[in-house]
């Protein structure tokens, strides 16, 4: 399993387990839904098209330099002093179901897209859904085990152990990430 997905399991189980008393007049916790959503402005500073690479300046000084794919289009047309806007918009959706119920198989997908306009700018998104299998609850640490579809299992602790009430050993856990990021690029300040 790779990092990323390891990264959504443990965040979504996380998030799971720490939602699952919301429910607690019902005998499976609800679907719980977290998102958030997170807007950067950032200063092109300097430009090596030989290399593809631009340094950004950030909002509070500090300067990154980082390689921009082939798949942009319109590098060409960046020029230092432009500001770029970034938006990233992140959503996990838990829900804990009974064994042997169907569950969607793990899948992932995405895209990436120009946006339209005088300006370069791109829209990307992915989706990834994992379903997980509780293989062993440690109250006392405390922490699960899960089991994903292609075997592995993996253990993390959980923040808070008084959740670990409303799960049990055998259940399935869907865990589904949506992502996306906007990057538009305008003019100077």
């Amino acid at each position: 399993m790779n990092r990323i997905q390891t990264s959504v399991l443990m965040l979504g189980l996380s998030l799971a387990l720490s939602g699952a008393a919301l429910a607690e007049d019902s005998k499976l916790p609800k679907p719980i839904k977290v998102s958030d959503q997170v807007t950067m402005k950032a200063t092109i500073e300097a430009i090596d098209k030989t290399n593809r690479m631009v340094s950004l300046k950030g909002p509070k000084g500090n300067v990154i330099t980082v390689q921009v794919d082939e798949a942009v289009k319109r590098f060409d047309e960046l020029k230092v002093g432009d500001v770029i806007t970034a938006k990233y918009y992140e959503s996990v959706v838990v829900e804990v179901v009974k064994p042997g119920a169907a569950a969607p198989a793990d899948a992932t997908l995405g895209g990436s897209t120009a946006l339209q306009g005088a300006n370069p700018g791109g829209v990307s998104a992915t989706q990834t859904i994992t379903t997980v299998t509780i293989t062993a609850i440690d109250p006392e640490t405390p922490a699960v085990t899960v089991k994903t579809s292609d075997g592995n299992e993996v253990s993390f602790r959980v923040k808070n152990k008084k959740y670990l009430k409303e799960v049990k050993v055998g259940d399935q856990v869907t865990i589904t990430q949506t992502q996306g990021l906007m990057i538009e690029v305008g003019d100077s300040k």
